[in-house]
């Protein structure tokens, strides 16, 4: 039972932020003033590549027992961590702003405090969810998720408070982990090997030596995937300018609430998942699987039209209706591939991890090269496409690695 809730707090921790992220943009699309908001959210963007590349997973690596069992706290990482992505935030914040791509707070300490409050959540995450605390990463993730929204509906509310968006978004993550960090420490009163076990930086050779390579693994996962996920809205702005980039971001809101929940379901269902492929292939007949095909495109043929009908994002810049409405199906497309890759991930990563990293890397390089190169060809158009075509492949790779893997297992 105890498990079973906290699959659930699991799941919705990761789903919340998502939807909490994409209401929040549809809403700013529509009352804000686009370029503004296109800058503004590409210094978030910039705010969160810097806490990546120097986020060397203390989360993940407190899951390994051996450094556990040395460890009880890496909130030492976490000081190098932060230290290192203040620095890169400030000095990148200030080469970027000079091309007009990104805003600039108007409180310049911010630029200080919002990293060195979220970084210094890290290991807070892991020790939570290994210790009984997911239902309080659940609602630190849910208050901020609606702080997302209610930024959005106080800037549309009282236009004064414009100027202020980019401070206003940046404090809502440093205090998302200063609240995660202060969880932490309030329950870490009752672990007394954790409240007597202090250590400091000179810990990081030995924390080195012990899992030099989980260190490196973990540091290489969070810099260039998880990175990746927001340098892009970087490129856009660069290359599309700060209206696009807003308009982009509204896009990848939703390729985000299908990668969050794509990847929570397949957590939940990994475990039945091959078993249910395999019995799935050997029961599956062409006309069946191209009803499924037809299937799948005619709901998202739908959802574009209705995205389209209700106005969900500001698109008249894009011309005609028939313009428009290919731009939402391309989205909605690239969302349904984004989903199915994340329930296919995994399952590559039970059978090969070489073949895992080798696709994630692929993955990384191929839909960032595809929007730079499309957006220059094809503009906003052509950075919703990348993502449909780079999903595409990845997932066909995927289910290729898969395919071989059933394959083998049931080759006499």
């Amino acid at each position: 039972m105890s498990m079973r809730k906290d699959l659930v707090y699991v799941t919705l921790g990761s789903a919340l932020p998502a939807v909490g992220n994409f209401v929040a943009v549809v809403f700013a699309l529509r009352y804000l003033d686009a370029a503004w908001l296109g800058r503004s959210y590409a210094l978030l963007a910039l705010f969160f590549v810097s806490i990546d590349v120097f986020n060397f997973g203390s989360a993940r690596l407190y899951s390994v027992a051996k450094i556990r069992d040395r460890f009880p706290s890496l909130l030492f990482l976490d000081t190098l961590s932060a230290t290192g992505s203040a620095l890169f935030f400030i000095a990148a914040a200030g080469i970027l702003s000079r091309s007009g791509a990104i805003a600039i707070p108007h409180f310049l300490p911010v630029l200080l405090i919002a990293p060195v409050g979220y970084a210094l959540s890290h290991f807070a995450l892991g020790y939570l969810r290994l210790n009984g605390g997911n239902g309080a990463i659940c609602a630190v993730s849910t208050v901020s998720a609606l702080s997302r929204c209610a930024v959005v509906w106080l800037v549309a509310k009282h236009a004064s408070l414009s100027p202020y968006l980019p401070d206003l978004l940046l404090m809502v993550e440093g205090s998302y982990g200063a609240i995660l960090l202060g969880t932490y420490l309030v329950l870490r009163r009752q672990d007394k090997r954790a409240r007597h076990d202090a250590y400091g930086l000179a810990a990081f050779p030995q924390l080195a030596k012990l899992g030099g390579k989980e260190l490196v693994s973990s540091w290489y996962s969070n810099a260039i995937f998880s990175g990746a996920k927001h340098i892009d809205v970087i490129i856009a702005a660069m290359l599309l300018g700060p209206a696009g980039a807003a308009l982009y971001r509204g896009a990848k809101s939703v390729h985000n609430v299908a990668f969050n929940l794509g990847q929570a379901l397949a957590l939940v269902v990994h475990s039945r998942m091959r078993d249910w492929l395999l019995a799935s292939t050997q029961r599956l007949s062409v006309s069946s699987a191209f009803t499924l095909g037809a299937a799948v495109s005619s709901l998202l043929v739908v959802a574009a039209l209705c995205a389209c009908k209700i106005k969900l994002f500001p698109t008249a810049s894009l011309g005609a209706p028939l313009d428009q409405w290919l731009f939402l199906l391309l989205i909605f497309t690239g969302a349904a591939l984004m989903f199915a890759c994340r329930i296919t991930s995994l399952m590559v990563f039970s059978i090969s991890k070489r073949s895992f990293l080798i696709l994630s890397t692929m993955e990384v390089a191929g839909s960032l090269s595809l929007l730079s190169a499309l957006c220059v060809v094809f503009g906003v158009m052509g950075a919703a496409l990348s993502v449909a075509v780079s999903c595409g492949c990845v997932l066909a790779s995927s289910l290729m690695v898969v395919g071989r893997s059933f394959s083998i297992r049931t080759a006499p």
